[in-house]
């Protein structure tokens, strides 16, 4: 999410899959060697990225993301984020911060696991 922050490359998937160009008029690959770690039904899958320092509501931030993403069943992923330049080329100005596929949702709050699940 947060490119190459201090040299090192994200990933995109768990799979470490490589990214091929398909001719046209050929049908790409779906399948995935991951032992169905991934969602490679072609379903989206969302990511929750809680971003703070490791304080007390950070966590509790943290805690509740994970509970709304076992609510969704497999379908949400969570990361929790602490580096503080990450957190400041995000954009976010107070924490805790909660971001739904790279896009921040809240600042500054802890947001419970019912408003986490309706944000999904």
């Amino acid at each position: 999410m947060f490119g190459k922050v201090f040299g090192k490359e994200e990933k995109k998937s768990c799979c470490e899959m490589e990214i091929v160009e398909v001719p046209e008029g050929e049908q790409a690959s779906t399948t995935c060697d991951c032992g169905g770690a991934c969602d490679a039904s072609g379903e989206d899958l969302v990511t929750l990225t809680v971003l703070g320092p490791g304080c007390k509501r950070c966590h509790q931030l943290n805690d509740n993301a994970q509970e709304a993403a076992k609510k969704a069943n497999g379908k949400v992923s969570v990361d929790y984020v602490t580096d503080p330049a990450a957190i400041a080329n995000a954009g976010i100005m107070s924490t805790p911060a909660l971001l739904v596929n790279g896009k921040v949702v809240s600042q500054g709050k802890v947001l419970s696991s019912d408003e986490i699940a309706s944000l999904i």
